[in-house]
């Protein structure tokens, strides 16, 4: 087992005698009896500067850092609701921490002229390292100025605790994560234990759903514990889900998608002035005004100024936006939880991709939840009626409370603090974060949704 103590001179002298938590810690010990899996092949050692990559090298490293990224992920995932005493604890002791954190110093910044690769020998390799070890992503003793193996996994960590795209190594994206300073990750500790104290009110609910937008995941709490979590997909900063509290009253299976006027304006009809074919392709239906009769789309102006006052409705089917259910909760907002066809966003680390609604990726998980108090209704009728194409209403008795909020940080039991972006600018005044897109997720992103 490493050290419990910085290196002699390594670190700031009043971290040396801090108490980290020994769950933690224990997560980076390696057992000489081999009772924990040998460390994974690193999978950047065949990265090469002298040209391209052929796509087979690509995928394959592709396919590693995904595996990597699912060897550690179990370790970050909250095994208690964001709103909890237990994670109320957690927040006092990640505080405790990162006050020492900061009354030593902090920790030093790294340089963002130049990538950090696995194999590189630098000094801003040993600057990564001491941070990396004063955070607890890697063990206090690890001193050597090569970006290895043992590097390599610290910053997979780091990323995962930081809601970023595992890679294994520094881009720009994750050398201005590093470079925000101890203080400011203090305050944002202090600030989201406020409100986590601020929302233990919800749990006077036996039975209730919180979605954290910047966390971009869903509880769903029963008697204080978690019952189901979900990754979600949240609204884009220009189309910021709100903050809200009301009931979901309704589950819908097959539902029909009646286009918000915004949509229409902004997404809706330009698509449909580029590519008239969309229109048909995707099950539209053109009208007056709701309640008319559908408008023949041949004979429809789309180049017309007054066509933003038609109203739409996407039929149910496999292209609906809606997938195939809704969660009905009423609120002035108008924004609501729903499934979505298009499942590979939820691999995004960042998914602020919607017009404000939420999209569930364990939306059925969800709804069996959600039903299991209705007479006639358990897991496999839900199951039924998602494979059976037909549009159901289920009328929840009674209502289950739903609350959307604003959570940044937050820590776990074992010691691991997590920390998102602030994406609607809300601890900080203004929006951060950004999208890092292959073609496919790309085009995914601009589908037209809720």
């Amino acid at each position: 087992m490493f050290s419990a103590h910085f290196p002699t001179g390594a670190f700031p002298r009043r971290l040396l005698s801090f108490a980290w938590p020994a769950t933690l810690i224990a997560s980076f010990a390696l057992s000489a009896s081999g009772a924990m899996a040998p460390a994974a092949a690193n999978p950047f050692s065949s990265f090469s500067d002298s040209g391209p990559m052929t796509a087979k090298d690509r995928e394959r490293l592709r396919e590693e850092r995904e595996a990597m990224a699912t060897r550690f992920a179990p370790a970050y995932e909250m095994k208690v609701p964001f709103v909890s005493e237990a994670a109320i604890q957690s927040l006092q002791q990640a505080i405790t921490r990162y006050r020492a954190i900061v009354a030593s110093g902090g920790w030093p910044k790294i340089s963002q002229e130049k990538t950090l690769r696995p194999g590189d020998t630098d000094r801003n390799v040993l600057t990564l390292r001491k941070h990396l070890a004063i955070e607890g992503d890697i063990p206090r003793d690890s001193r050597s100025p090569k970006f290895d193996q043992k590097l390599v996994e610290g910053l997979a960590r780091f990323q995962i605790r930081n809601g970023l795209k595992v890679t294994g190594f520094v881009d720009r994206r994750t050398a201005r994560v590093l470079n925000v300073p101890a203080e400011e990750r203090l305050r944002q500790l202090e600030t989201n234990l406020e409100r986590v104290q601020e929302l233990m009110k919800l749990n006077k609910a036996k039975r209730y759903v919180l979605v954290n937008v910047p966390g971009y995941t869903l509880n769903a709490v029963e008697d204080g514990g978690l019952a189901l979590s979900s990754r979600v997909i949240v609204g884009r900063p220009d189309r910021a889900t709100p903050l809200i509290d009301t009931r979901i009253v309704e589950v819908n299976f097959y539902p029909t998608w009646r286009v918000p006027d915004s949509v229409a304006r902004k997404d809706l009809i330009p698509t449909i002035r580029k590519d008239p074919a969309y229109f048909n392709r995707e099950n539209f239906n053109v009208m007056p005004g709701w309640g008319r009769e559908p408008l023949d789309p041949a004979q429809v102006n789309w180049s017309a100024a007054d066509v933003t006052k038609y109203k739409f409705r996407q039929d149910p089917g496999p292209n609906n936006a809606l997938g195939i259910v809704r969660l009905n909760m009423p609120n002035k907002h108008a924004v609501y939880m729903h499934d979505t066809p298009l499942k590979d966003l939820f691999g995004q680390s960042t998914r602020a991709f919607s017009s404000g609604c939420v999209r569930v990726q364990r939306v059925i998980d969800l709804v069996a939840w959600l039903v299991s108090a209705q007479k006639g209704w358990d897991a496999a009728r839900v199951h039924e009626a998602a494979q059976a194409g037909e549009s159901i209403d289920v009328r929840l008795r009674p209502a289950v409370p739903v609350h959307f909020v604003y959570l940044t940080a937050w820590a776990q039991g074992n010691g691991a603090v997590q920390f998102r972006p602030d994406i609607y600018g809300r601890d900080s005044g203004f929006a951060e974060g950004e999208v890092d897109d292959n073609a496919a997720i790309a085009a995914q992103r601009s589908a037209i949704t809720p």
